[in-house]
């Protein structure tokens, strides 16, 4: 590839809703590139970029992908992430580290839920926007309105820099808007390209001639400055606008030098990262991928300085870890070409980097200590429990567990302690369903699934006392142990407290601590249907005891028998988690999503408007919430997504609350 400089390097995400045709977009650039001979298809499951077997199973992208190419003496890097809301995870991290998102939008379908997902991703990294509009050639394809909405509802520095010529079956090229004819996008486009000079800012207002030179300076920089956002007609199927839309990146598109020092942090101080081949060895690692055949590959963006993969270490700044590399590799879809050096504006792909993990700084050692930000991944939203098939997929679980969260940082997985069950999250329940495909067919592991168990609680609602007396004489040694505890409700969230009240030694002072350890080992299932028992206070009053036969454990025993009758006569209810929860849909469904909310115990909080977006917030209980991905999906189309998280506990609707108990008792007598 020649000396190379960051100047040189061009890196994009393409980024839109699913189905508005950018992965069609980048097989494309790759054809009229050179890079390939055919063009492949979506729906034959053979393009460039969906490589992997699930994305070529749904024929949707499914996981980013990175495809490197020359023009014009530039090196492109680009990054076509998926574009369906089980996987928004990856578009984020493709837009932090790229220079540019490019966000496609379809002529027909217009601004959609992830359309708007991309510009919010864009607008928090506060990355350089440009637009495409994507399927010119589709029936009803409407340029100009598709370029108001982006407009309205995104920014008005949206310019065309090349317009459609005709559109549907008519479409059948596009124009230079700089280089036609006097027009008002030409006018648009030069006043705020010369506004980033003021020198020619004069000229512009006095009616001087602006040379083609000065414009096309200023008009890189106002891209830079996201004072213009490009915007470019063009049709994947019919190959128009591509060569325009690829020569215009390389000519117009921001390089790491035109977008400057960025952030790190060394300890509380901030560091900034500028991209200069003399600096320090920088990279983040923004993506890790099994491959069959090479093994794990560690994704990174290097922001500064050079690196050599011949006899050189790379230094992991988050885990104090140093690991000789064998190569890097400049990818194109699966397909890897090894390069020796990387430099600062490089995105490639190191093999078998053990300890490199999402949102991990790369360095070499001694010369680099500062820490880029930590990716930001979404929270997952819909949750199974997973079962093992048999001991053997129990026996491999943890592995591929650990295996598939390396990669899939919007995915978690949690033991839980109280329900007992093994809970998988991610986005959506294609997202899942993805994820135990890859699990099975990568390592053997095949898992049922389940509706999780709701981590309910008890707690009580007024106060009660309760002795317990324990008490055996007869046969070996003897026990006695005898409590007087009065039981109070605390406020919602204040847990336990223990308080000891005891005088004149009914109790004595070295059995007091096995009381309330007792309570604390009791409170864990409590006596109403099995759940932890929280937000109260437990009194330790009065009691008596046996000079020769009382012990810690006949206290502890004593302290069970109070606790069960205490709790009972305290009036005991059932509590369940209740989730914030932020939907964002098109207004036209917000009828459909607050009745649905109605039926789900759930209470409206407020609404605010985003364009043609809601957002409806409320509050439901996640009882009512494990399936809502698939509710919602089905109610708006696939237009609507939600995010949620844990808010407080409330008490449980007597009527609810009764089948609950019943179930879980009858679930304890079946285990029996």
């Amino acid at each position: 590839m020649g000396a190379r400089k960051p100047e040189d390097t061009r890196s994009f995400a393409l980024c839109a809703h699913g189905g508005a045709g950018k992965t069609s977009f980048a097989e494309a650039m790759l054809f009229d590139n050179g890079n390939i001979t055919r063009m492949g298809s979506v729906e034959n499951g053979n393009t460039v970029s969906d490589f992997q077997s699930e994305e070529q199973k749904r024929n949707i992208s499914i996981s980013t992908s990175l495809m490197t190419f020359e023009r014009k003496g530039k090196t492109f890097y680009v990054l076509d992430a998926p574009g369906y809301a089980d996987f928004t995870g990856e578009m984020s991290a493709a837009i932090r580290v790229a220079d540019t998102a490019v966000i496609l939008v379809s002529a027909v379908g217009g601004i959609e839920v992830q359309t708007s997902r991309a510009w919010e991703y864009a607008s928090h990294h506060n990355a350089p926007v440009a637009f495409v509009i994507s399927k010119m050639d589709r029936e009803n394809a409407d340029f100009d309105k598709v370029l108001e909405d982006i407009k309205s509802q995104f920014s008005q520095n949206a310019l065309p820099v090349f317009l459609p010529i005709g559109s549907a079956d008519k479409f059948s090229g596009v124009t230079d808007v700089l280089k036609g004819e006097d027009s008002d996008a030409k006018e648009a486009l030069i006043e705020a390209a010369v506004e980033m000079d003021d020198e020619l800012m004069e000229k512009y207002l006095e009616g001087e001639t602006i040379a083609e030179a000065d414009i096309e300076r200023t008009l890189k920089k106002a891209i830079a400055a996201k004072r213009i956002m490009p915007v470019f007609a063009t049709s994947s199927t019919m190959n128009i606008g591509v060569n325009e839309f690829m020569d215009f990146v390389a000519d117009y598109f921001p390089s790491p030098v035109d977008i400057g020092a960025i952030e790190a942090f060394d300890g509380d101080n901030k560091v900034m990262v500028e991209p200069k081949l003399d600096a320090p060895f920088s990279a983040l690692c923004f993506k890790v991928m099994a491959d069959a055949f090479v093994g794990k590959l560690s994704f990174i963006r290097v922001y500064s300085g050079k690196l050599s993969s011949e006899g050189t270490n790379i230094y992991n700044v988050n885990k104090g870890e140093e690991e000789r590399i064998s190569s890097f590799k400049l990818m194109t879809g699966k397909d890897g070409k090894d390069v020796k050096e990387v430099i600062a504006g490089d995105i490639v792909a190191i093999p078998k980097l053990q300890s490199a993990k999402v949102g991990h700084t790369l360095a070499t050692k001694g010369g680099f200590s500062a820490k880029f930000p930590h990716i930001e991944f979404p929270k997952p939203v819909y949750s199974v429990a997973v079962i093992a098939k048999t001991r053997a997929d129990e026996d491999k679980l943890g592995n591929a567990i650990s295996k598939i969260l390396e990669e899939d940082r919007s995915l978690t997985f949690e033991k839980n302690a109280e329900t007992r069950d093994n809970v998988l999250s991610g986005m959506g329940d294609m997202h899942i369903d993805i994820v135990l495909a890859k699990m099975k067919e990568r390592y053997g592991v095949d898992l049922d699934t389940k509706t999780p168990q709701v981590p309910y609680r008890e707690t009580i609602r007024k106060m009660s006392e309760a002795q317990g007396k324990h008490k055996k004489q007869s046969g070996g040694h003897g026990q006695y142990g005898d409590v007087y505890i009065r039981y109070r409700p605390l406020e919602r969230g204040a847990g336990f407290e223990f308080i000891d009240s005891v005088v004149g030694g009914a109790v004595p002072r070295n059995f007091i601590p096995a009381v309330e350890k007792g309570l604390r080992e009791y409170m864990v299932a409590g006596p109403l249907a099995g759940f932890p028992v929280v937000d109260f206070s437990a009194e330790l009053y009065y009691g008596s005891y046996h000079d020769v036969v009382s012990s810690e454990m006949s206290f502890k025993l004593a302290t069970r028998l109070s606790f069960k009758k205490g709790i009972m006569d305290a009036n005991p209810v059932l509590l369940e988690p209740v989730m914030d929860v932020e939907v964002t849909v098109p207004e036209r469904f917000m009828g459909d999503v607050m009745g649905d909310f109605n039926s789900r115990r759930g209470r409206i909080m407020g609404m605010e408007g985003h364009g043609k977006l809601q957002v409806v917030k409320a509050q439901c209980p996640l009882a009512e919430m494990f399936r809502y991905a698939i509710i919602l999906r089905s109610m708006t189309s696939g237009e609507g997504t939600f995010s949620m998280e844990y808010s407080h506990y409330e008490e449980v609707p007597g009527d609810i609350a009764k089948k609950v108990i019943a179930a879980h008792k009858k679930e304890d007598e079946d285990e029996e």
